[in-house]
């Protein structure tokens, strides 16, 4: 995991009056959290902030938090939650959660489809799927996957990857259960119907809240044809969007 420092302060003043205001000259509140301590009020640059974000493109990262006003020494820690403006996409709030390299952790980590446009199965006229963009492991921090990588250079139409059949580096959990799909490869159906994920015998449904698959690729429509699919998600965040706005 990358790690980079960010500036910090002690927020003394509460309340969306004064969030608005800071907001308004550069700033958003945060929270730091975790180990059993007090949490501490703190607000950094949305400036700085939304840099080492766009600059992760889905990675986590190590914040090195040097939190003017503080006691001790800087605080090492990730980001376990975002808030952002659902019209401007602006950042509104962060919650950061404290790291000991020395304790396993549970944190979201990116999946990455390799060798989708070569897919067998889509050349065949399926469409590859996927279900989860990320996956919820746990272990050390010096241990977190950058990505979580599947192949899917020889799906076959039908073909279901679930959570059991994830590589993942030793010393890695899946928190998720081991049955939920991940990728499938579903046959295309009628033009008037969306594809669907390939049922498989004996495999778990999505899990809840999944929503939608997101369209990794399809087949190309012949000339003249209009291609009908969903459309794709974007990419995975390294953390979670709220709607609600904190104080």
């Amino acid at each position: 995991m990358k790690q980079v420092p960010l500036a910090a302060k002690i927020r003394t003043t509460r309340g969306s009056s004064h969030a608005r205001r800071q907001r308004n000259n550069g700033f958003i509140p945060a929270e730091v959290y975790g180990h059993k301590e007090p949490n501490q009020s703190i607000e950094v640059s949305s400036k700085d902030l939304g840099k080492i974000l766009s600059s992760a493109k889905g990675e986590n990262i190590f914040f090195t938090l040097n939190i003017e006003g503080g006691k001790g020494e800087p605080v090492l820690a990730v980001i376990k939650e975002i808030q952002y403006n659902k019209l401007t996409d602006t950042l509104l709030h962060a919650d950061f959660h404290k790291v000991n390299m020395k304790e396993r952790i549970r944190i979201k980590v990116p999946i990455r489809v390799d060798n989708a446009e070569a897919c067998e199965g889509v050349k065949a006229g399926g469409t590859l799927q996927l279900f989860l963009r990320s996956l919820e492991v746990q272990c050390l921090p010096s241990q977190i996957p950058d990505a979580i990588h599947v192949d899917a250079l020889h799906f076959g139409i039908g073909h279901s990857v679930h959570v059991s059949d994830l590589k993942l580096p030793e010393g890695v959990k899946a928190v998720q259960s081991a049955g939920t799909v991940v990728i499938s490869v579903a046959a295309q159906m009628a033009e008037e119907v969306k594809a669907v994920a390939a049922p498989v015998e004996g495999a778990a449904a999505p899990a809840a809240g999944a929503g939608e698959p997101e369209v990794i690729t399809a087949k190309k429509k012949e000339e003249g044809e209009a291609a009908a699919k969903p459309e794709a998600g974007k990419a995975a965040a390294p953390a979670e969007k709220k709607p609600a706005e904190k104080k």
